[in-house]
């Protein structure tokens, strides 16, 4: 079984928070493993407030989440200009207040890229859980 989602989101930082726990209740009710779900709740705000960030004169962004029983997909995509992500391996001072963003999504990841194209930056994320054997998630009530 496998849910997906895309959502549509204002380019205001106000909303980054929503998805993350719009991602951290697919999550949970999925039984995906604590330490997983909080590393994609993290990296998913990273790519969202890049694309806030970056969006340029866009008026949103979207997010498209895909969870399994074996892992997650999540997909970020802005219109803006983009920007050139550093290899996320260059240090960064202790007294700078940005800049860690891709270096935390690509240690939360299991596979983090950028694809630009069509006008538009698409940041997407990989988180595995292979072997796990989490169950489908019961149906709820209608």
């Amino acid at each position: 079984m496998q849910v997906k989602m895309q959502l549509a989101l204002p380019t205001d930082a106000r909303y980054v928070s929503m998805m993350r726990s719009v991602a951290d209740c697919v999550m949970t009710d999925f039984g995906v493993p604590a330490e997983a779900n909080d590393d994609i709740q993290l990296a998913v705000s990273e790519a969202c407030a890049n694309a806030v960030r970056y969006s340029g004169d866009s008026m949103e962004y979207s997010v498209r989440l895909e969870v399994g029983v074996d892992g997650c997909t999540v997909e970020v995509v802005d219109l803006g200009p983009g920007f050139v992500p550093s290899d996320g391996t260059d240090p960064i001072a202790d007294d700078e207040e940005s800049g860690r963003g891709v270096f935390l999504m690509r240690e939360l990841v299991d596979d983090l890229q950028f694809i630009r194209d069509h006008e538009q930056t698409r940041v997407r994320l990989y988180k595995r859980w292979p072997g796990l054997n989490l169950p489908a998630p019961e149906p709820g009530p209608v």
